[in-house]
């Protein structure tokens, strides 16, 4: 088995372990992605703050192609709209998302 296949494989295993289902407009099935949102997050350790303020979603490169800004994508009952993409060269990338408001009753 070379490098390549034991990354692969590690990759795919942390993907399983870490990830949720997400849907996004325009793709039949959902995808799995890893999920973060500022808001769900645990105290800061040590007072230290990530300086991030947007939830985003972290695809594989092959889950992401096609999605533009302003697709919507739905993760952990909620609705987001993508206003970032974020390739990192690694095979992954990031969907930076805004909350879309809730439809009025």
């Amino acid at each position: 088995m070379t490098f390549r296949d034991h990354v692969a494989d590690l990759d795919a295993a942390v993907f399983e372990a870490l990830s949720d289902e997400v849907q996004i407009d325009g793709k039949p099935d959902p995808v799995m992605g890893m999920f973060y949102s500022p808001w769900l997050d645990v105290e800061p350790m040590r007072g230290q703050r990530s300086g991030l303020r947007e939830p985003f979603v972290i695809l594989r490169d092959a889950d992401a192609a096609g999605v533009r800004p302003r697709t919507r994508v739905k993760a952990l009952g909620d609705v987001y709209s993508v206003i970032e993409l974020q390739p990192d060269g690694s095979g992954t990338t990031k969907l930076v998302l805004r909350p879309e408001p809730c439809p009025s009753r």
